[in-house]
């Protein structure tokens, strides 16, 4: 391969008032042509100086730059700089931009080269519009087509993708990848993000500390598309973590606590290049909430356990709206200040609309003395963010955490009582040997599928596409944080809209499977449609701008026939999945996690680990899950039925507890009772208005037979 950039013993220092400060200490590597090399190192040794003299734009004191074996003294039109501050101009169009620059071309030439580009990253139909009216993730699509549009041979890109979501900033890693795919280019990338690194990259360098030498190298030796859960990448991954300082097993408490304050991974959480244990009290099978919570009881507990998850955080996820009753566990497990600290978005009461009704329903939310919950709010959040906070608040409070590691069974003894996991990692596949296995697994339902425990729920075959936008008019001020649940036309169909910041809004569509497009169909054209079933939606999303690809999700409800067997419970979606409505889901998540935590530090306490000892676990989740179950048929059977009784002020009261998640310890069925009779009052009188929008609990209506 030629080589196209070279390094040659790069130093440079800059005069402060105590003297010469040395920030680039003798650099010296070489890029071949068309090669992708990443530099990584900590923060504040010298990145962007090493980038800016490479690209020309500050001389070293010594050693020198070359590219294509001449010296660089300056910028030239053989390179571009992509940096993390930006690079279009506010004043000109996405066509103007794109143009700008094109010298020694006409007219129409730099018209169908700004129409080139504009398709490639996607800006198709944006032509006209200024980079102010475009999203966080479209502008920077627009600055990698400016980019691309001079023809460079040289890529320089300064942390591009930093001030992304994790979301999108996996979504413009593919992006980039798909695009020098098609048209080569030679690219120098300097990223914080070592899974950035090591997704695309072909060689990875990293730095030592101020002054920045170089350190280490990595080759990426994996073809493209490279799956980021696998363990060779995660391997990898660590690899490189290691050589910046993650490289222990354990953190004492008050590190790790401080590590979590100041946003660092503390050392005590690991990925797939670290060794799994050989025994431990308790093997969770899961990094997500419910793990991420039962393990932060747990280590509160002095409980000694692993948590075990094949993903690597952050990971993007659905799901996004926390219920109030989940407040006490936030706050049992000291994560309370951490979550209103996060900047998510306070939950203050949710709101309903009904196409057949002038006007929406509102529940503001209240505090649940009974819960020492005070606050009359919970949080929206952006689910990426927030699980990795859980996780990394676990492994603070003394979790043993390791990432990027794959379980594939539960190990059974002869008598069939758990005895373990076999894991696979980086290194291999073993044995842990454990007291106690959590399958926390999420829909993965990994002890469930093990045991054949799983059923299918016919009741509820629901169905759904999302996205996040920008440009969402989320209506009246007063209820405009709140979740907004809008009720459409069609069988068990309905709509969420979510605020997840300020500016982003997450919006889903969810029917029933007979009325979901099938994948050769149109997603965009369904969604579309589905969203004029609501005249509020509808009006909120005229200027909305979409983030990325709609995502669609199958429900596939179900349950399991056990929730708790011989030295195993399950806890989270790992035991039971109903419907998203009501966000139900990060509910069953905390509550399960703090009674399993109770649960397995009194039967370790007592050496009983044996199904009896978790009966009364499994007792208690199961009519949580049953009222949630009940309460999400009746609101589909007749949900006019339901918003009938949420605008009495005496009937609310009593729909109250469950709206808010009060579901385990309180008395639900009061408000469950007056929902049957409202229904049944319905289903006995053939002449009543609603009679025709009646479901009859499989899907169906009177009408449809």
């Amino acid at each position: 391969m030629r080589t196209k950039i070279e390094l040659r013993d790069v130093a440079k220092s800059f005069p402060t008032e105590n003297g010469a400060l040395e920030v680039i200490g003798g650099v010296s590597f070489a890029v071949g042509d068309g090669e992708f090399v990443a530099i990584v190192g900590p923060s504040g040794c010298g990145k962007s100086t090493l980038m800016s003299l490479v690209a020309g734009f500050v001389r070293p004191d010594a050693g020198a730059v070359l590219v294509d074996g001449a010296p660089r003294g300056r910028p030239d039109p053989r390179g571009i700089l992509i940096s993390q501050h930006g690079s279009v101009f506010p004043w000109l169009t996405v066509q103007e931009n794109l143009t700008f620059g094109l010298e020694g071309l006409s007219r129409a030439e730099r018209a169908a080269l700004a129409d080139h580009y504009a398709a490639i990253v996607g800006l198709k139909g944006f032509e006209r519009s200024h980079p102010h009216e475009l999203s966080g993730g479209m502008v920077k699509r627009l600055e990698l087509a400016r980019a691309l549009a001079v023809k460079p041979e040289i890529l320089y890109m300064d942390e591009p993708f930093s001030a992304l979501d994790a979301l999108m900033s996996l979504r413009m890693r593919r992006e980039l990848l798909r695009i020098l795919g098609e048209e080569r280019h030679t690219v120098l990338l300097i990223t914080h993000d070592v899974e950035e690194a090591v997704h695309l990259a072909d060689r990875v360098i990293v730095l030592t500390p101020r002054p920045a030498r170089i350190q280490a190298v990595f080759e990426v030796r994996l073809p493209h598309p490279r799956d980021l859960a696998s363990p060779e990448v995660q391997s990898l991954r660590m690899a490189v973590l290691r050589e910046l300082g993650v490289d222990r097993d354990e953190t004492p408490r008050e590190e790790a606590a401080a590590a979590a304050r100041e946003g660092a991974e503390p050392a005590g959480r690991r990925s797939a290049a670290a060794r799994a244990p050989e025994a431990t009290d308790v093997v969770v099978v899961g990094g997500g909430p419910a793990g991420a919570i039962l393990g932060a009881y747990l280590a509160r507990a002095g409980v000694d356990h692993w948590i075990l998850d094949k993903a690597v955080h952050p990971r993007p996820h659905v799901g996004e709206s926390l219920l109030c009753a989940t407040t006490r566990v936030f706050r049992e497990i000291g994560f309370l200040d951490a979550l209103d600290a996060g900047g998510f978005v306070r939950k203050h009461g949710a709101l309903w609309t009904h196409p057949a009704e002038p006007r929406p329903v509102a529940l503001p939310f209240r505090p649940i003395p009974r819960l020492g919950v005070e606050q009359p709010w919970s949080w929206h959040v952006d689910r990426s963010r927030f699980d990795d906070a859980l996780l990394r608040h676990a492994a603070a409070q003394g979790s043993r955490v390791l990432e990027g590691a794959q379980v594939e069974r539960v190990e059974l003894d002869e008598a069939g009582r758990a005895a373990g996991v076999v894991v696979r990692t980086g290194d291999g596949r073993r044995t842990v040997r454990a007291r106690v296995v959590v399958d926390a697994s999420g829909r993965g339902t990994l002890l469930g599928s093990q045991l054949r425990l799983k059923r299918t729920d016919p009741a509820f075959r629901q169905f759904a596409v999302h996205g996040w936008f920008e440009g969402v008019d989320r209506g009246d001020p007063g209820t405009a944080e709140w979740i907004h649940l809008h009720v459409l036309p069609g069988r068990r169909a309905w709509a969420w809209q979510i605020p997840i910041s300020a500016a982003v809004t997450s919006v889903g569509v969810v029917c029933d499977a007979a009325q979901f497009p099938t994948a050769g169909d149109d997603l965009e054209r369904f969604f579309a449609e589905a969203l004029a079933g609501s005249p509020a939606l509808a009006r909120g999303m005229a200027g909305a701008r979409p983030l990325h690809a709609l995502q669609r999700e199958g429900n596939y409800s179900y349950a399991m026939e056990r929730l708790a067997g011989d030295g195993w419970l399950m806890v989270g979606d790992a035991a039971r999945f109903v419907d998203p409505l009501f966000s139900s889901g990060l509910s069953v998540a905390a509550e399960s996690a703090r009674a399993a935590a109770e649960a397995i530090r009194a039967a370790l306490a007592t050496g009983d680990t044996s199904a009896r000892a978790f009966a009364g676990y499994e007792r208690h989740l199961r009519g949580g899950l049953e009222a949630w179950r009940e309460f999400i048929g009746l609101y589909y059977r007749l949900p006019r039925a339901f918003l009938a009784l949420l605008a009495d002020p005496e009937a609310r009261e009593l729909l109250r507890d469950v709206m808010q998640g009060d579901l385990y310890e309180g008395t639900p069925s009061a408000g469950l009772e007056r929902l049957r009779a409202e229904i049944a009052r319905v289903e006995a009188d053939p002449r009543h208005p609603w009679r025709a929008e009646l479901d009859d609990g499989a899907g169906r209506t009177p009408a449809a037979g």
